[in-house]
């Protein structure tokens, strides 16, 4: 059984796959977070990108309505004026899309699970952080985000397990 515990063996488990594997692996990272969005574009995106036997044009036609939902929630102003939901939402949306990044004519993506890991990071990170006074709190934000790590692992290995 592989155990992953470390950022280094994270990262050479994914290096180690082919990119079929990782967008199924960043897929897989995305459904632990959907939690954190209502965007039903983004799930059905999701669902496109799991599926290890999609077709490069359903997984184009995903990575379109993925990113197009990353655009749509991306938040362009002030620091405090951010409101964390829909942060959070645009990092669900954007680790979607980079889990359905094109590998097509001769474009490939080496790090495409390791990005969707870290938007999903992102989004857990804004999700936990607590704006309802006049600064954010970010009192439980290091141990979300430490949970978030832990579970990648943990994805990480019984995906390994299953190869």
């Amino acid at each position: 059984m592989a155990k992953i515990s470390t950022m280094k063996e994270f990262k050479q488990a994914l290096e180690s796959l082919s990119l079929d594997q990782q967008r199924v692996v960043a897929a897989r990272f995305v459904a632990d977070v959907l939690d954190l969005t209502e965007d039903d574009r983004v799930k059905q995106a999701q669902d496109v990108a799991a599926d290890p036997n999609a077709t490069p044009e359903s997984l184009m036609s995903a990575y379109h309505v993925a990113w197009h939902a990353a655009v749509e929630s991306s938040v362009h102003s002030d620091m405090e004026l951010i409101d964390w939901h829909k942060q959070t939402a645009h990092f669900v949306a954007k680790a979607c899309a980079e889990s359905l990044a094109p590998s097509h004519h001769g474009i490939t993506w080496r790090h495409l699970a390791f990005n969707a890991a870290s938007h999903c990071r992102m989004a857990r990170l804004c999700a936990s952080i607590e704006h309802e006074e006049e600064q954010p709190n970010l009192s439980i934000a290091e141990e979300a985000v430490n949970r978030q790590i832990q579970t990648q692992c943990e994805i990480l290995s019984e995906f390994l397990d299953e190869q």
